[in-house]
């Protein structure tokens, strides 16, 4: 990692929390139906809902996406340098963090967006909550590409033996939240796991961020360490 500019890392950690702001903000302004809300919530949220505002919401969500994909890049940089394995990891962790970003803009973003035009343009409730479930059910299973994305990510930062508490523990900890959050929908618990990626991602954007050389965390690291300096 020492190979990496820090003014690049700076940027991709920079990118990783604007990530995390937009998403927020876009759910927010969105405030699309959940899970939970059934076809009640496609009445409440789609028909008698605002198409501008959610739409805009929903672009600037999407674009919060868009800015993962250098974040994702940047990480396949960061680590996994160190070993045949750790590279194996991360780039395994890279062609997941795509595949999600991917079914995100493929299946998730088109269903809702096309559910709630067809709602307020003569679609009946019952098609425009069908549609939305296919939305809500890709959101489910994407939790398992952004398992794999992290796995990668901390499998390869164990490999290196750098920021091994963090990035590499707690992130297989965020990997097995993520791994039970789609049958967890049964009880209303399957955000989980996204909840607790966050919480990870961000930390690991915190690293980026942070000024010079990151100190390996064990013997027989690297040469003059790693920064790990996020997705």
């Amino acid at each position: 990692m020492s190979h990496v500019p820090v003014r690049l890392r700076r940027i991709a950690g920079a990118l990783a929390l604007v990530h995390v702001a937009l998403i927020f903000a876009g759910i927010a302004i969105q405030q699309g139906p959940l899970f939970a809300d059934g076809a009640q919530g496609i009445e409440d949220a789609y028909v008698e809902g605002n198409l501008t505002r959610s739409f805009s919401g929903g672009l600037l969500e999407a674009f919060g996406f868009v800015l993962l994909v250098p974040v994702l890049v940047m990480l396949a940089r960061c680590f996994g340098s160190g070993s045949e394995a750790g590279r194996w990891a991360s780039w395994t962790g890279l062609a997941c963090g795509l595949a999600y970003v991917a079914q995100v803009f493929a299946v998730g973003f088109p269903a809702g967006a096309a559910a709630m035009y067809g709602a307020q343009h003569g679609l009946d409730t019952d098609t425009a909550f069908a549609i939305n479930n296919i939305r809500l059910f890709a959101h489910f299973l994407s939790a398992y590409l952004l398992a794999g994305a992290t796995a990668g990510v901390a499998l390869a930062a164990l490999a290196d033996r750098t920021h091994t508490k963090w990035v590499g523990g707690f992130g297989l900890v965020t990997v097995a939240a993520l791994l039970v959050s789609p049958p967890l929908t049964a009880v209303q618990w399957q955000d989980i796991g996204t909840m607790v990626w966050l919480v990870w991602f961000v930390g690991v954007a915190v690293q980026l961020l942070r000024r010079g050389s990151t100190v390996t965390e064990s013997a027989g690291s690297l040469p003059g360490g790693v920064l790990v300096g996020h997705p």
